[in-house]
């Protein structure tokens, strides 16, 4: 477990340090299907693709760490209102699937009845997006392509709203107070390898 906890640490400062490097200059090194050609791909994705998984003969439970390991090892490096910050973008980033999170759980007091609910409207939401994905198949026009990110987005946007009807209203306010401002990533194209940019926006209405 020691071997483990140094490789996801390592991975962490890895991550970290390109990004620093890079900035908003568009990531043309993360491809959505890995490393072709000598590209850079996500630590953490890596770890957690099955081949990979399967290499260094991972368990289900050393997976499921992977997250909260990579954060405790970003925590290290940077200052505590750098984290406040990643850990709100970080969680804007996962979007619907935060409300996995245990901590973001324990945090918005949800109880298990609750619980309950939201994962049985996440589980439908992931059945939804396998749907979307196999009927599109594989290569397909970039219209194509355009139409299955608009209806992956309605997906999100109805699974959202599904979620907040089962949460009170404080525990609605106290899930924005998590997210803070919104900061929106921006995809130039809907191509696999085209690059991101960081932009700021202030209305946080959601």
């Amino acid at each position: 477990m020691r071997k483990i906890g140094w490789l996801v640490a390592s991975a962490a400062l890895v991550l970290l340090a390109v990004t620093l490097v890079e900035g908003q200059q568009g990531d043309k090194k993360r491809g959505g299907f890995g490393g072709f050609g000598g590209q850079r791909q996500d630590p953490l994705t890596l770890l957690r693709n099955p081949q990979v998984s399967k290499e260094l003969d991972l368990t289900d439970e050393q997976t499921e760490k992977l997250p909260a390991e990579v954060m405790i090892a970003i925590a290290k490096v940077l200052n505590e209102k750098q984290m406040t910050r990643f850990r709100q973008i970080e969680l804007q980033q996962r979007g619907n699937n935060a409300f996995k999170d245990e901590k973001v759980q324990k945090e918005l007091k949800i109880n298990d009845e609750q619980k309950k609910s939201l994962l049985s409207i996440l589980d439908d939401a992931g059945k939804e997006r396998a749907e979307l994905f196999k009927a599109g198949g594989g290569g397909g026009g970039g219209g194509d392509i355009k139409g299955r990110f608009e209806k992956l987005e309605t997906i999100n946007k109805e699974t959202k709203e599904k979620i907040y009807t089962v949460l009170s209203k404080d525990q609605r306010k106290a899930y924005r107070d998590l997210l803070g401002e919104e900061f929106k990533l921006e995809r130039q194209g809907f191509g696999t390898g085209g690059g991101f940019k960081g932009k700021k926006k202030t209305d946080n209405n959601k």
